[in-house]
């Protein structure tokens, strides 16, 4: 019984593994894109993930992860940016400028 105790904690630690790979992956191309579309440029190719929680989504738990990265628009200034991915898809992401914030949302049907 301890083995099977044991199997069941490396395929959740697995699992979890997957999916934390999946979604940094997933982030990082379409933060990169849509910088990119907007005619700026995603720095260092790199995010931080700040925060992690569980929410509903469509009547089932979901994981939140909220993701940092810093872009550059054309004054050669960084700034910073959020991704939020919940449930599987970006939700959102969202622009910091000195004066103003900008949105992108996203939505799943």
């Amino acid at each position: 019984m301890f083995e099977l105790t044991i199997l069941l904690i490396f395929a959740l630690l697995g699992f979890y593994w997957h999916n934390q790979v999946t979604a940094l992956d997933t982030c990082r191309k379409t933060g990169r894109h849509v910088t990119q579309q907007k005619g700026w440029v995603f720095l260092d190719d790199s995010l931080l993930q700040k925060s992690i929680r569980i929410k509903p989504r469509r009547g089932k738990l979901a994981l939140v992860r909220e993701f940092e990265f810093e872009f550059s628009g054309i004054e050669a200034k960084r700034h910073q940016g959020a991704i939020i991915h919940h449930g599987g898809g970006i939700t959102e992401i969202k622009y910091f400028h000195d004066d103003h914030i900008e949105t992108v949302s996203f939505t799943r049907t």
